[in-house]
């Protein structure tokens, strides 16, 4: 009689061989999308500057400057530029008016999305909450921002503080509406199912609540600080003591095409950079995502 003795255990060394064999071919497919990705992304910017090209050699210099052009209009006024003075900005140039831009959309942001996140997810576990917070988030919501920054201005003066708080009301009601819809995304049986082992408030927000919405949560931030950049601009042409926008309005008294496509290509520039900044901060902190 013949008995066939159990295999034994693999060799841990073997078992890793294996799986780092599975995971190699994945790994290396999501190196080939990023690649692609970022490809895609040069292209499109490539294109975005031959079209522009293209139509500033059939229109008058009146109307639409060269990327050259503008480019060399960042760099003669980037740390001084003299016309700006003449409006009152001062001995300044745009990288001075661009850190005025970028100090208030940060604050804004950071201000009314931390705000924004803690009331929207609040609300969404809380109906007493939700009956208070969901009728001012509509009546915000809906004041066009036309209407809200005069107001601002007349109520609070040109000052950084009313362009920080513009911004910051309107990325709360946004982050509101986002951090909301991120909770209510969560499948409900997975707190169902901890509450069953006993798990309490703490535990289920630690463990499910700020998973599952995270990742959610950022992309909503990143449409959020777009948005931003959009509202502090908007704010300065219309009254501020400082920033990009209030460039922008002079170089278009000065009918400085050059200047303002400058300005505009700053603007675009650093919103970008900002936004891939988030992306990757996001990566590291939603890992799991």
């Amino acid at each position: 009689m013949k008995f066939h003795l159990p295999a034994g255990p693999p060799d841990l060394a073997d078992s890793r061989s294996h799986s780092d064999d599975i995971g190699r071919p994945g790994r290396r497919a999501r190196a080939r999308r990023e690649l692609i990705s970022v490809l895609n992304t040069f292209l499109g910017i490539g294109l975005f500057f031959a079209v522009w090209w293209g139509a500033a050699s059939q229109l008058p210099r009146s109307r639409l400057v060269t990327p050259l052009d503008a480019g060399r209009d960042i760099w003669s006024n980037f740390y001084y530029s003299p016309r700006l003075g003449v409006f009152g900005l001062g001995e300044v140039g745009y990288g001075s008016l661009l850190l005025y831009t970028l100090g208030n959309v940060l604050t804004g942001l950071a201000i009314g999305g931390s705000i924004g996140i803690l009331v929207g997810t609040a609300s969404a576990r809380l109906k007493l909450l939700r009956v208070f917070v969901d009728p001012v988030v509509l009546v915000l919501g809906t004041v066009p921002v036309l209407v809200a920054a005069p107001l601002f201005l007349l109520w609070f003066g040109v000052v950084p503080f009313t362009q920080v708080l513009l911004v910051a009301l309107y990325s709360a009601v946004m982050m509101i509406l986002f951090s909301q819809r991120a909770a209510q995304n969560i499948n409900p049986i997975y707190e169902r199912w901890a509450m069953t082992f006993g798990a309490g408030p703490a535990f289920r927000i630690r463990h499910i609540l700020i998973p599952g919405t995270v990742p959610e949560i950022i992309g909503g931030l990143r449409i959020t600080l777009a948005s931003a950049w959009g509202l502090e601009v908007f704010a300065e042409i219309l009254g501020a003591p400082s920033g990009l926008g209030q460039a922008i309005k002079a170089l278009t008294n000065l009918n400085n095409v050059s200047g303002l496509l400058a300005c505009v290509v700053i603007i675009a520039t650093t919103a970008i950079v900002t936004d891939v900044l988030l992306f990757v901060l996001a990566r590291r902190i939603a890992a799991w995502a």
